[in-house]
């Protein structure tokens, strides 16, 4: 029932990160390496308007992912036999998805609304955004963060409260079976997923606190400083963080030991079964 729901928004979680790869390694491309620099500079300022307003869409996408997240494993631990629930795990995956990006981008929407940006030049390709776009990307970004890190922490702590009593009715129990306690295993890695998720949204979160009073200067300079910033706070609440896949996922560090590990040789299986006879 998890991985009915769980997998069709991670997808588009994932989607929103491949998205931000895309968009973020075409202007390196062009402004770096002036690959496709003078195309781009061209569609301006339909281009301009693209490159400004990805950053803080897919952030706000990644918020409302985070919330749905979070809302879809507490119906299925605190709600299962609720019809929110039921009527979620009957609900097609691709309503899901439209509906998670939809959601994302009625919130964005006034932001979208307020674009006024230019290209600086053809050669730098800098984004020069004006104060209102600034202040109305930053708003957005912030209230969908602060909504996501409260809702997170209030249902992951009535989560985590079912999971400390269901503990304590196993533990009066004289046999255990393996797999519920590997669900509890799988429950306390995800648990420990989503905290460390909350952190990064609220670096986020501050991170467009920043930006929202660097709009108010007048000169440009501290503003483009700043956004240096981006591509770490973006990449450490991406979905498919490497380090967060390989610390808390257990079927990547399976994937991955399975590669590290070398294929016995003959002699060291022969050697193997000479102990085993000798010892027995």
């Amino acid at each position: 029932m998890d991985a009915k729901i769980i997998k069709p928004k991670n997808h588009l979680q994932g989607l929103a990160d491949i998205c931000t790869i895309v968009i973020y390694s075409s202007l390196l491309a062009a402004r770096y390496f002036s690959f496709g620099n003078i195309f781009i500079y061209s569609l301006s300022p339909y281009s301009a308007m693209a490159y400004t307003n990805s950053g803080p869409f897919m952030f706000t996408l990644r918020g409302v992912g985070v919330f749905l997240i979070t809302t879809q494993r507490y119906l299925t631990v605190c709600k299962s036999h609720g019809p929110f629930n039921y009527q979620l795990n009957h609900c097609p995956p691709f309503l899901i998805g439209l509906g998670h990006w939809f959601l994302a981008l009625l919130i964005y929407l006034p932001a979208l609304l307020h674009t006024e940006t230019r290209f600086e030049n053809e050669t730098t390709l800098l984004t020069i955004a004006s104060r209102t776009h600034l202040q109305y990307t930053s708003i957005t970004v912030m209230s969908t963060y602060l909504v996501a890190c409260i809702s997170v922490i209030l249902m992951y702590s009535q989560i985590i409260i079912v999971m400390i009593r269901a503990r304590k009715v196993d533990h009066g129990i004289s046999q255990i079976t393996m797999k519920t306690s590997n669900k509890k295993l799988k429950d306390a890695r995800l648990t420990l997923h989503v905290f460390i998720l909350v952190i990064f949204c609220f670096i986020a979160f501050f991170f467009y606190i920043g930006e929202y009073i660097l709009a108010y200067d007048e000169d440009n300079t501290r503003v483009r400083a700043f956004r240096l910033y981006y591509p770490t706070v973006s990449g450490n609440l991406s979905f498919i963080n490497p380090i967060m896949l390989l610390t808390l996922n257990k079927d990547v560090q399976n994937a991955f030991c399975c590669k590290l590990k070398r294929p016995p040789t003959t002699l060291s299986l022969i050697a193997r079964n000479g102990a085993k006879s000798t010892t027995g």
